[in-house]
């Protein structure tokens, strides 16, 4: 059974830089980073009654979960190919929590001996909190704008562990649970390098992350808007 996460994964992927103006080896580079992720909402919709990671849910519930923004702390290691093209692997932990749950349709939610019960067009405070470690891997493209300064683009697929706890939705722990799943993830990134040494560049970048953590019968796939910087030596 899978649920949302997210994440991703702040997944970070560099550059593959220009061998005459960054490389010392022409081969391989390490990347350390961290920055924000923005996760948009992911929309709620259960057709039908059930069960799902031990809560009990009636028919008919339509909205969607909100977001804080968070965190993410990452690393890479890469591998050039030529002066254009290298293939990364890239680590990434993220964590953000929970906002709040935006009912059009309500309904009941049933844990632990305890229902909370959402009406519709209302809004409910959420105590909960999604936390991932993901690996992406992938190429990576670069194109020089300046001696010192590099435009870039990359993406990859790869995986994404996380747990995805709930504590609390409107004071009531009717809506509670605590599971770990691990799903497939991608990410697409653009952004810029400059670089300080031959050995080593700051690179700034974009990134949609996106996570295939939808559950049938109650929630669609997570997706986040992520940004990010970090320092790469090459060795």
């Amino acid at each position: 059974m899978k649920r949302l996460l997210f994440v991703v994964a702040f997944l970070t992927l560099p550059f593959t830089s220009k061998a005459d103006t960054y490389s010392v080896s022409d081969k391989l580079y390490l990347g350390f980073g961290a920055g924000i992720i923005s996760p948009n909402n992911v929309d709620i919709n259960v057709s039908e009654a059930g069960t799902i990671s031990g809560v009990t849910y009636s028919a008919n519930i339509n909205g969607e979960f909100e977001f804080d923004n968070g965190y993410q702390i990452n690393g890479l290691l890469g591998y050039r190919f030529n002066d254009y093209l290298s293939f990364e692997t890239e680590l990434g932990f993220t964590q953000f929590d929970y906002d709040k749950v935006n009912l059009t349709a309500g309904g009941t939610a049933t844990s632990g001996g305890v229902t909370f019960t959402g009406a519709a067009s209302r809004s409910y405070d959420i105590d909960g909190s999604i936390s991932a470690f993901s690996m992406i891997f992938g190429p990576a493209f670069d194109f020089d704008v300046s001696n010192n300064l590099e435009f870039l683009v990359s993406g990859g697929i790869g995986f994404s562990s996380y747990n995805d706890e709930v504590k609390s939705v409107g004071g009531s722990t009717g809506l509670s649970y605590d599971e770990d799943f691990t799903d497939f993830a991608a990410k697409f990134k653009t952004g810029a390098n400059y670089s300080f040494t031959q050995q080593t560049y700051l690179q700034a970048t974009y990134g949609f992350n996106y996570v295939d953590s939808g559950i049938n019968n109650f929630t669609e796939d997570f997706t986040a808007h992520s940004f990010d910087a970090k320092l790469v030596i090459n060795f």
